[in-house]
């Protein structure tokens, strides 16, 4: 099964970023259709579906949730610089 011109100037309508007047753009169509074709013809009835090619287990870690070991006051007692109204100030920036 090949793409008419026509087919392939719809698809290129349809798909704005490719140019319709692109003559290779028909040749490479073309050569994928033809080999989904072949592919086809491949007897697979005893291959099971591939859903994951790794066939790992997902290695994500359960969440646990961690208890609070310091309050805000404490850790605005860490800070080098100077604290106003449970805030960090830092110098002025915009002058």
């Amino acid at each position: 099964m090949s793409l008419t011109q026509e087919q392939i100037k719809k698809i290129a309508e349809n798909l704005s970023k490719i140019p319709a007047n692109d003559w290779k753009l028909g040749t490479d169509m073309n050569n994928i259709i033809e080999y989904f074709e072949l592919l086809s013809e491949v007897d697979t009835t005893w291959v099971e579906p591939t859903y994951n090619v790794t066939e790992k287990e997902s290695i994500l870690r359960e969440d646990i949730e961690i208890p609070k070991i310091a309050g805000p006051n404490e850790l605005l007692a860490c800070s080098k610089q100077k604290v106003v109204w449970n805030q960090i100030a830092i110098p002025n920036i915009m002058k």
